[in-house]
C-alpha cells in the first residue's frame, strides 16, 4: 500500500489529530489569550491594523441590539489559530494579481503612494469658510488652556501638524471624489494659524513648516508606504516646538538639538504603518527612508531639562515627537496623553505607560510645566480631548 495514499491508517490518522487540533487551538486561545496574548497559538505572521476587540456584555439590551452576539462572534473568529495565514493568503492573492488592496481604509495614489482614506475625504471636503468657523469655535477654549498654565508660571504651546493629504495632494486627488476647490485646501491652515495668533494662542505651525519643506530634501518628508511623517518632518517639528519653548521661557529651558540622516531601506515602525494594514506576505518597500541622527547640545544625564515635569496631548502624530523629545531634548518625564485616554507614554526606549486611563489619572496635566496640545490639520478643533484638557484645568 502507499503510504502517501489518504486511505493508509496513518495518513488518515494525521489528518484526523490536524482537524481535531485546530478547534483546540481556538479553544485555547479564547481561555488564554484574553488575559496571556504571548500564549495565542497563531499560524502565521501576526497581522497588521487589529483593533481592541469590544467588551462581551451580556445583558438584554445587548441582546437585542445584537451587540453581544457580535462580539462573540468576533471573539470565536479571532481565535482561530490559522486566521493570520488565510488572511494574507487572500489578500496575497487579491493584490498580487489584481492589485486590489483589502483594506478599505487604505487609497492607493499614483506611484505606490498609500494614503488613509479619512484624511484623503477630509481634504477634499474642506470649505473656504471653514477655517473662521474653526478658530470662533476653538480660541476660547486654547485661551482657558494657555492662560492656566501661563498663570502658573508654565509653557504652553497649540501644535498644528500636518497631514499628507496636505502635503503630497497631487498623488491622491484624482482617486476619490474632490469637491473642494484647490483654495479651500490649501488656504484652511494658514488661514486657521493666522485667527488664532491674532487671538493671542501660541501657535507652533508645523504644518505650514513641513509643506514650506516640500521639494528641499531628496526625498518626501512622508514615507510612500506610510500616513506619519519621517523622522527628517519629526525632527524639523520638534526643533520648532523647542524653539518656541525656549522663547516663551527666556532662556534655554529645553536643550535644542542638531542632526544628521542617510538613506536606507524600510524596517519598521511609521515608515511603514500602512503597508503592513495590507497583510500580504511581499509587502511593496522597494522605497527608501530616512534614519536620523541626533546631536544634542548639552549631555542628557547632566542637563536640568530631566526633571521638568512635561506633557504632550495629542494624536498618533504625538508619538514620534515625543520620542525626540524625551530622548534626544532631554525632557525624560516627559508622557503623552494619546487621545487624552486611550494611552500614556513616554520612558526609555519610549513605549505604552498605562492604557485606558481614568479621571483619577489625569490630574498631574493639571501640574505640568510645559504643555504641548496637538491637532492635525485633518481635524484641528474637532478633537474631543481639546474639551477634556479644558475641562481638566478649569474644573476646582
Amino acid at each position: 500500500m502507499n503510504r502517501l495514499s489518504f486511505s493508509h491508517p496513518l495518513v488518515r490518522m494525521g489528518f484526523c489529530l490536524l482537524l481535531l487540533a485546530l478547534p483546540l487551538a481556538s479553544a485555547w486561545n479564547l481561555a488564554v489569550a484574553p488575559t496571556h496574548p504571548s500564549l495565542a497559538i497563531r499560524i502565521g505572521p501576526k497581522l497588521g491594523g487589529v483593533t481592541r476587540d469590544a467588551p462581551v456584555t451580556l445583558s438584554w439590551s445587548s441582546l437585542r441590539d445584537g451587540s453581544f452576539q457580535k462580539a462573540v462572534a468576533s471573539r470565536v473568529t479571532d481565535a482561530m489559530a490559522v486566521r493570520p495565514l488565510l488572511i494574507r493568503i487572500n489578500n496575497e492573492i487579491r493584490f498580487e494579481l489584481f492589485g486590489e488592496l483589502t483594506a478599505p481604509q487604505v487609497v492607493r495614489g499614483a506611484k505606490g503612494q498609500l494614503i488613509e482614506r479619512s484624511y484623503l475625504e477630509e481634504y477634499c471636503a474642506r470649505t473656504e469658510d471653514q477655517a473662521a468657523k474653526f478658530a470662533v469655535e476653538i480660541i476660547p477654549k486654547l485661551k482657558d488652556i494657555q492662560n492656566y498654565y501661563r498663570a502658573r508660571g508654565g509653557v504652553f504651546v497649540y501644535l498644528v501638524t500636518p497631514s499628507k493629504a496636505g502635503h503630497l495632494p497631487e498623488y491622491f486627488v484624482d482617486r476619490v471624489p474632490c469637491p473642494s476647490t484647490p483654495a479651500a485646501r490649501t488656504g484652511l491652515v494658514p488661514q486657521y494659524v493666522d485667527l488664532l495668533r491674532k487671538a493671542g494662542i501660541d501657535v507652533v505651525d508645523t504644518a505650514g513648516l513641513i509643506h514650506s519643506l516640500k521639494g528641499k530634501y531628496e526625498i518626501e518628508l512622508f514615507p510612500q508606504g506610510g500616513v506619519h511623517w519621517n523622522d527628517i518632518g519629526g525632527a524639523r517639528a520638534v526643533a520648532a516646538v523647542v524653539e518656541d519653548i525656549n522663547r516663551q521661557a527666556g532662556r534655554e529651558l529645553v536643550p535644542p538639538f542638531t542632526f544628521t540622516y542617510t538613506l536606507s531601506g524600510v524596517t519598521s515602525g511609521v515608515d511603514r504603518d500602512l503597508v503592513d494594514l495590507l497583510n500580504v506576505f511581499f509587502p511593496p518597500l522597494s522605497y527608501l527612508t530616512p534614519k536620523v541622527k541626533f546631536l544634542p547640545s548639552v549631555p542628557c544625564p547632566t542637563s536640568p531639562a530631566r526633571s521638568i515635569d512635561a506633557v504632550l496631548v495629542g494624536s498618533s502624530f504625538s508619538h514620534l515627537p515625543g520620542q525626540i523629545l524625551i530622548e534626544d531634548n532631554c525632557l525624560s518625564e516627559l508622557n503623552v496623553y494619546y487621545y487624552m485616554r486611550l494611552g500614556r507614554f513616554g520612558g526609555v526606549p519610549y513605549h505604552e505607560l498605562q492604557r485606558d486611563l481614568k479621571d483619577a489619572d489625569l490630574a498631574r496635566l493639571r501640574d505640568a510645566k510645559i504643555v504641548i496640545l496637538e491637532e492635525n490639520e485633518s481635524f484641528v478643533a474637532r478633537t474631543g480631548y481639546v474639551n477634556e484638557l479644558r475641562k481638566v484645568v478649569t474644573t476646582p
